[in-house]
């Protein structure tokens, strides 16, 4: 058995001038410094936490959600962490108000997974800091590519699709008064109808 373990650590040697001089790379071998890994962090029971993680600035608003309320979170998930109240059911949507923490965004879930969420605070922003209280041409500007959609009463979308998520920008006049994010087919029809999910 020692000889085949010999064999085996002599046979990567070789004193061939031609042979690759790059050093042996280990699968075993540790970085000197190494970040964490999942099996490292400790692990919280599901109602023990106090909410999802969010960025640096929980108000950045994108295609898949706004902060903490990102498509296909749970119902559950959200009533547990606290951030979502007052839900109600009307024609297989449900909506509800998020923490006011984060503005307090509407909320708007089907089958009991976030489709939809739509804040009007006015730190809700993209990450390129367009957002409410920004001129309407301006996010236009910086979101090419998007479709222009026109809402009850007159209102303005500027919606940018990204795969299955859509991040729309809703105008009243030159100001974007709103930011959604979500499920694209939840977006447009919630937004050219008022209603639904």
């Amino acid at each position: 058995m020692s000889a085949v373990l010999a064999l085996t650590a002599l046979g990567g040697c070789s004193d061939d001038d031609k042979a690759d001089k790059s050093p042996a790379v280990s699968g075993s071998a540790a970085p000197a410094e190494s970040p964490a890994t999942p099996s490292d962090e400790p692990t919280v029971e599901k109602g023990a936490r106090s909410a999802p993680a969010v960025a640096s600035d929980p108000f950045v608003a994108g295609p898949t959600g706004f902060g903490p309320y990102q498509v296909d979170e749970t119902q559950a998930d959200l009533v547990d962490a606290e951030l979502v109240e007052g839900l109600a059911d009307a024609a297989g949507c449900t909506t509800g108000t998020g923490s006011a923490t984060y503005g307090a965004p509407k909320v708007f879930l089907a089958q009991g997974k976030l489709v939809l969420v739509k804040a009007t605070s006015p730190d809700a922003k993209a990450g390129n800091g367009v957002g409410v209280g920004s001129t309407f041409a301006d996010a236009q500007a910086k979101f090419p590519g998007g479709k222009l959609l026109s809402g009850p009463g007159g209102v303005q979308g500027w919606q940018v699709v990204q795969e299955t998520n859509a991040l729309l920008f809703e105008a009243t006049g030159d100001k974007v008064t709103a930011v959604a994010g979500g499920l694209a087919t939840s977006v447009e029809k919630n937004f050219t109808t008022g209603s639904g999910c």
